[in-house]
């Protein structure tokens, strides 16, 4: 995001003088509005987020454009273009570092704090991009709570002016060596008048080659950004070399603007067709798109847009009016600093408010605050920096003496996570914590997938349960273990992380986490070979998070995270349908097979779960009481669909079924806290859950008995222990 400069050259022959142009400040304004919405409200605008890469094109325009003319008027200098990008970016940048420290220090929890330091040290360093790349998708749970996360944007731009200089240079040098490049001016980028021109032909060679450069690296860089979005689609996302096409973009209509303006009919229909892909961009290209993600072709759209906005060139009429008007010429002269500041104090606030949802109330208060800093930081720090009279060398100096001071703190502070002068726990029971994993279970492995063998019926070839999900289902382990004890079974036990429980061919591609995909190619096939066609297994339950898997999206997020692909290998868009289909498959296949199949809901999902655990300092001096509750709101808005699709199949296919909601009506007991996060127990609530269970599984098996299904596995319970016998008879 780089501010609109005052050109002195004529771009064209015989062309009136160009200046600031208004209207791409009205373009900024347009961009930085859409992301700020998104993140308000994602749900009134899904593709906001497409606002940074108008941002791109943007840049990728001024930035060629700067560079070849101060090149062909031999003026250019990588120290002074450097210096002048220090001057733009770090003042803003570290005042908002600055201000949202002292917030983090006293309001954040350990992991999320631990996080805003780390991530400020790579912000410091113009290298945000790669941290979260590691750490965070972009859209996870509810853009993942993390206050700097929007800087990687801003790591791609710095690496983008790194390296466009001296590409550009490059560009230049190999003309001239190769004899492709001569010393007669330029018409395109001189200053003088055109009677004083010499034959401009050698710099229209030079600009066409440059042009078949960008046209090669955006290419490439797009094949690039399409098949990570697939395979890695994290480092897609925010790496600089999968956006540098859009950059190339920019820089197109830079060097076609230099050689010849669009013709005011041209310019007209160039910015109405710029504006209508920009809109229907942000209002229906949203993480995926047609069916794949958004990177393998939506992103298209608003960088086609914001390149023709730009090529019209502030002569199409009534968008230029729209464009150019006061108000949003002003936002679009605050759009840097507006960027910076609007997504700290969102973050900050959902944390103060334990809230996860904005109010109308709440987001005026947050829009005008955003303004007022941001129209603060442009007057009082922006600016003055920008006019600043050093040297370009003092300048750059200071920038490397900023990063390493600010590098070093942020790691100072990183590591008093949990000192006692920012934050303290709540008082932790002095009950040791049950085991996760029961004693009498062994781990094994088979065709890379591991799994766990319990022999707890004491019996040899006694008949097995199979307990099978994804992390959810570990919730039920010790449960099942210790009915499976008392009722005469082992146990085999297939928890993969991540990974549906579906049989037949299904194919997952998972935003959350890349691993996911691939052990659940390994574990699926692991599911049909070694429970469903193994004989001894006579109950197989089924225990997963279904909020996820029931349309993909989960709580907090308005686009999917896990998808379905076809076997054409495109992304299922019916998702919800492909799942109901794909599990009433793995039912009766089940039922054929001669198991019983039962499903083991989800347990409730927390608004929040941090609040349970730690008192910030913040919201000690504030008062602010410890709220560690169920939010019914949270579960109505986020979780019941889910529920209500559980139960709808359960009944219709008569699939037995235990629900965990009767037993857990808070994350507190008696003072410990039994989730481990939001939406998975604590080994405190594994054993919450047993009575209940082996009280429902007893009436589940019995009404077996008068079914079809299960007869075979009862007929195999009778010969058990004699307490086995005795809940049989009681039953």
């Amino acid at each position: 995001m780089i501010a609109a400069k005052r050109f002195s050259a004529n771009l064209t022959t015989g062309s009136p003088r160009i200046g600031y142009r208004p209207d791409i400040d009205g373009l900024r304004a347009v961009a930085v509005l859409s992301v700020f919405c998104f993140h308000l409200y994602p749900q009134l605008l899904p593709g906001g987020f497409l606002g940074v890469d108008v941002f791109f094109v943007i840049s990728g325009y001024l930035i060629t454009l700067i560079i070849l003319r101060e090149n062909r008027q031999g003026a250019f200098s990588f120290a002074h273009f450097y210096a002048r990008r220090v001057k733009r970016i770090f003042p803003a940048l570290f005042v908002v570092l600055m201000l949202s420290a002292p917030v983090a220090i006293f309001l954040l929890v350990p992991d999320t704090y631990t996080n805003f330091m780390a991530s400020a040290r790579y912000a410091a360093a113009q290298l945000a991009n790669f941290f979260f790349a590691r750490k965070v998708g972009y859209f996870e749970e509810g853009f993942s709570g993390q206050p700097l996360l929007h800087t990687w944007s801003l790591g791609v731009e710095e690496q983008f002016y790194l390296c466009w200089p001296l590409l550009i240079f490059l560009c230049f040098y190999v003309l001239r060596r190769i004899g492709r490049a001569t010393a007669a001016p330029d018409p395109a980028l001189d200053a003088k008048p055109s009677s004083e021109r010499g034959n401009g032909q050698a710099g229209k060679r030079a600009r066409h080659t440059v042009l078949a450069v960008f046209v090669v690296l955006a290419a490439l860089s797009f094949v690039a950004c399409f098949v990570l979005a697939e395979a890695e689609p994290k480092l897609a996302f925010y790496m600089f070399y999968t956006r540098a096409w859009e950059f190339c973009i920019g820089g197109a209509v830079a060097l076609r603007s230099a050689e010849q303006r669009a013709g005011v009919g041209t310019a007209a229909v160039a910015g109405v067709t710029g504006l209508l892909f920009l809109g229907y961009s942000f209002l229906f290209v949203g993480q995926t798109y047609l069916g794949r993600s958004f990177l393998q072709g939506g992103v298209l759209l608003p960088c086609i847009g914001a390149a023709l906005v730009i090529y019209a060139g502030g002569r199409s009429g009534m968008i230029n009016r729209l464009l150019v008007s006061t108000v949003v010429v002003g936002v679009g002269r605050i759009s840097y600093s507006l960027y910076l500041y609007h997504w700290p104090v969102i973050i900050f606030y959902k944390i103060f408010s334990n809230s996860h949802e904005i109010g109308v109330v709440a987001a005026v208060a947050i829009v005008a605050l955003s303004l007022a800093l941001a129209t603060l930081s442009y007057f009082f720090v922006e600016q003055p920096a920008r006019k600043t009279g050093w040297s370009d060398r003092v300048v750059l100096l200071l920038a490397l003496l900023v990063i390493i001071v600010f590098a070093r703190g942020f790691k100072i502070l990183e590591d008093n996570d949990q000192a006692s002068w920012r934050i303290t726990p709540y008082a932790a029971t002095e009950v040791p914590a049950p085991a996760r994993v029961p004693d009498s279970c062994e781990q094994k492995e088979k065709d890379g997938v591991t799994y766990l063998e319990c022999g707890v019926s004491g019996r040899r070839q006694a008949p097995r349960v199979a307990l099978v999900g994804d992390s959810h289902s570990a919730h039920y382990l010790p449960a099942v273990v210790s009915w499976a004890q008392q009722s005469g079974y082992d146990v085999t036990y297939l928890g993969v992380p991540g990974c549906p429980m579906l049989l037949g061919d299904v194919e997952i591609d998972s935003i959350i986490d890349d691993k996911h995909e691939q052990h659940c190619a390994r574990a699926l096939p692991f599911l049909q070979a070694e429970i469903v066609e193994d004989p001894a297994i006579k109950v197989v339950m089924i225990a997963q998070r279904f909020d996820l898997f029931y349309d993909g999206k989960g709580f907090l997020n308005t686009d999917r995270q896990i998808m379905f692909k076809g076997a054409d290998g495109r992304i299922i868009v019916d998702h919800t349908t492909y799942f109901r289909e794909r599990l009433i498959d793995t039912v009766e296949r089940l039922r054929a097979a001669g198991k019983t199949p039962i499903i083991l809901k989800q347990v409730p999902i927390l608004g929040n779960i941090n609040d349970c655990l730690w008192e910030p300092r913040l919201k000690r001096w504030l008062a602010q009481e410890r709220s560690c509750t169920i939010d019914r709101g949270f579960i109505e808005k986020w979780q019941q669909e889910s529920i209500d699709f559980v139960d709808q199949l359960s009944a219709s296919l008569q699939i037995p079924s235990y629900d965990p909601f009767r037993e857990i009506d808070s994350p507190l007991l008696d003072g410990t806290v039994i989730y481990a996060n939001q939406d998975h127990l604590n080994p405190f609530g594994y054993q919450l859950l047993i009575p209940s269970f082996h009280r429902e599984m007893d009436v589940v098996l019995a009404s077996g008995d008068r079914t079809d299904s299960g007869v075979e596995g009862r007929n195999e319970q009778r010969d058990r222990p004699e307490k086995g016998e005795e809940h049989a008879a009681g039953d």
